[in-house]
């Protein structure tokens, strides 16, 4: 049987374990409330850390606020007005072309030949038609006149005159009939040889010498440099400030250079899952624009009115954004929370308000800022 002794020494081992179990958790918890800073103190935007008395007067700005147009972007991509694709109208062989792409066509420029042997004989086949043709009814008219001198005298019957009379209907026929086929012949002949149609740019060329083109084969692509827009994917929620013949702000990033657009466009219809619609815009781009370049557009959604300072006044310390106020013969040290930067002014989204004078660096300017109208 232990002794009293002995009981007492496992009691008082627990009891030194369960506190040194007690202590580490109570370490851990005051290290995590240190870490989230529940331990330390935190001072809100507009409150006050210390105040001094002015000496000197010093350089203040006032806090103002800042009018301007807000714009949200657009972003689009340069395409042609109107592209033209050259398609093939009959079935041939390529045998030449000066096809290059971002080669300059004129209208009329022949840009494909085919191959046209087989077209050369059928029109040749069908101006020998034609010639048949035009001998059997000069026959046919012959014949005509003289069964009707025959018949004034009686020698002929009248079933043999009308019998004459349908041979020269017939012969005209074939003649019309042999005239439309080599007019035929000549238009088939003619699409051998491709022009151009209009005046423009080779985009994409499809074929080479030698391949074998079918009714509708697309030859090549070409634009009119002189005739392109950008072509912008808006959000649905700004369709009722959009209308044809506004003038917007472009912006190609390919040539860093700006333009007033105008708004050729809209398309009246919203795509159902993006919920966005398309507008096309025009402008005088200069050479050197390509289809396919990528543009930004701006459009206006209202003025907005800033709170603003001088940027040169925001003093940071660690994670605080601080701003000196003039308050009669003190100075206020002040939390704020700055926003955006608009040039050389910060937006304040919270510490200060309208009348109140923050104190800025000597060479800052403290005039307020212009109004964009």
């Amino acid at each position: 049987m232990p002794s009293k002794s002995t009981k007492f020494q496992v009691l008082l081992g627990r009891a030194v374990r369960i506190a040194m179990i007690l202590l580490m958790v109570l370490v851990v918890l005051v290290l995590i409330l240190w870490l989230i800073g529940a331990l330390r103190s935190k001072i809100p935007p507009g409150s006050a850390s210390r105040r001094a008395v002015v000496t000197t007067r010093p350089l203040t700005a006032a806090v103002c606020r800042l009018t301007f147009n807000r714009n949200m972007s657009a972003v689009g991509t340069i395409r042609a007005i109107h592209p033209v694709t050259i398609a093939s109208r009959i079935v041939g062989r390529v045998i030449w072309t000066n096809l290059e792409v971002g080669a300059v066509l004129t209208k009329g420029q022949v840009i494909v030949r085919l191959d046209d042997r087989d077209l050369k004989a059928q029109l040749a086949q069908a101006l020998a038609a034609v010639q048949l043709a035009r001998a059997q009814l000069h026959q046919a008219l012959i014949n005509q006149r003289r069964d009707k001198t025959l018949l004034a005298t009686g020698d002929v019957t009248r079933a043999a005159m009308d019998l004459a009379d349908t041979g020269v209907a017939t012969s005209q026929a074939s003649v019309t009939r042999a005239l439309a086929a080599s007019q035929s012949a000549k238009t088939l002949l003619a699409y051998a040889t491709v022009h151009s149609p209009v005046n423009g740019v080779v985009r994409q060329k499809m074929i080479s010498v030698g391949d074998t083109v079918l009714p509708g084969t697309a030859l090549a692509r070409i634009y009119n440099p002189r005739r392109m827009q950008l072509a912008a994917v808006v959000q649905e929620s700004m369709a009722d400030r959009l209308h044809p013949g506004e003038i917007l702000s472009l912006r190609l990033e390919g040539l860093n250079r700006r333009f007033a657009a105008r708004v050729r466009q809209i398309v009246p219809r919203v795509q159902s899952q993006s919920r966005t619609f398309i507008i096309k815009a025009t402008a005088a781009f200069p050479p050197g624009v390509w289809p396919g370049m990528y543009g930004i557009i701006r459009v206006p959604v209202g003025a907005e009115h800033p709170l603003v300072i001088p940027g040169a006044a925001i003093i940071y310390v660690g994670q605080l954004a601080l701003v000196h106020v003039v308050q009669g013969q003190q100075v206020l040290r002040q939390v704020v929370q700055p926003g955006r930067h608009i040039g050389r002014w910060r937006e304040i989204l919270s510490g200060l308000h309208i009348g109140q004078r923050v104190v800025i660096p000597p060479g800052t300017s403290p005039a307020a800022p212009e109004v964009h109208p």
